[in-house]
């Protein structure tokens, strides 16, 4: 096999590991049976029935406005994970049931509680729709490492705010952390996914470090047109901070993957480790001067 036809493999998801990936769905398709849940469960109880404060509102908001864009997330991985085995586009299917209550339940809430205008806030769920997603990924591998790590800075972000949110609103810091486990078990499969190939072949690191130096939330200023204000606005307060996402985001899963350990001969994987550490350093040096407002995720990987 010459060195093109390599590049080109690392693009797709190997099928000759289908057999593990069919056990990664097992193993959700367990985990999800032992927590099922209704979102009617977590709305908020008579003495809670109060608007949010401002900060609370914002934050919710936000995640509202990410989850209500579910048809077009579904629609991108569903292409582009068309060609893969069969327990990857089944895991897509399960994801997207699993997903669809998030924003019932965060609407629910807001509506209950006489959070914010509900017709400014109609409006701007159908200019993030109309907005739609789109994405420059290279491939279902790339897809696969994009999700992990929009599902775990997803997860981050509802810990985050259940954190900000539980003094005034315990029942609401309840419901993002319910919300916050199907997000943590979407990221362990297609963690695990990208785990498998990394130790097959330590070369697919180079794809990794395109996904996590361009990295950038489906809620980013691409999409939401007031995303760096919201974002500035949330840093400020203490929620989601870029510490948290070096934190909770790329050193768990650089830990995970064992992204130090991938040893290659190839010159391309050893830029890439080059980048990773660099950009990873950038992160660090950003998140413990934590301005005001903090920074954009990728002004990291430019420094």
């Amino acid at each position: 096999m010459t060195r093109g036809s390599d590049d080109e493999a690392r693009i797709g998801l190997d099928p000759s590991l289908e057999s593990h990936f069919a056990a990664l769905l097992d193993r959700h398709k367990e985990a999800v049976a032992r927590t099922e849940w209704s979102y009617q469960q977590y709305l908020p109880v008579a003495t809670e029935q109060r608007p949010l404060s401002p900060t609370a509102y914002v934050a919710v908001e936000t995640a509202l406005l990410t989850e209500v864009n579910l048809p077009w997330y579904t629609a991108g991985l569903s292409h582009g994970l068309a060609a893969c085995p069969s327990p990857i586009r089944e895991f897509v299917r399960l994801w997207t049931s699993e997903e669809d209550q998030h924003a019932t339940l965060l609407e629910s809430y807001l509506l209950l509680t006489g959070s914010g205008d509900p017709s400014t806030r109609a409006r701007s769920r159908k200019g993030m729709i109309a907005a739609g997603w789109h994405h420059e990924l290279a491939g279902p591998f790339e897809g696969v490492i994009y999700t992990t790590m929009q599902e775990a800075a997803t997860r981050t972000f509802y810990l985050c705010v259940a954190r900000a949110c539980d003094d005034e609103h315990p029942s609401l810091g309840a419901a993002l952390r319910r919300i916050a486990k199907d997000e943590t078990l979407h990221m362990a499969f297609y963690r695990d996914v990208v785990k498998a190939h990394l130790e097959k072949d330590p070369d697919h690191l180079s794809a990794v470090a395109a996904v996590m130096l361009s990295f950038e939330m489906p809620w980013s200023a691409s999409v939401l047109h007031d995303f760096e204000e919201r974002r500035a606005y949330l840093a400020t307060r203490g929620v989601f901070r870029l510490s948290d996402y070096l934190d909770e985001v790329v050193q768990p899963l650089w830990s995970y993957w064992g992204l130090d350990g991938c040893a290659s001969e190839s010159a391309e994987t050893r830029k890439a480790h080059g980048q990773l550490r660099r950009y990873r350093a950038a992160l660090r040096k950003f998140a413990r001067s934590e301005v005001p407002g903090g920074v954009a995720v990728g002004a990291a990987a430019a420094e």
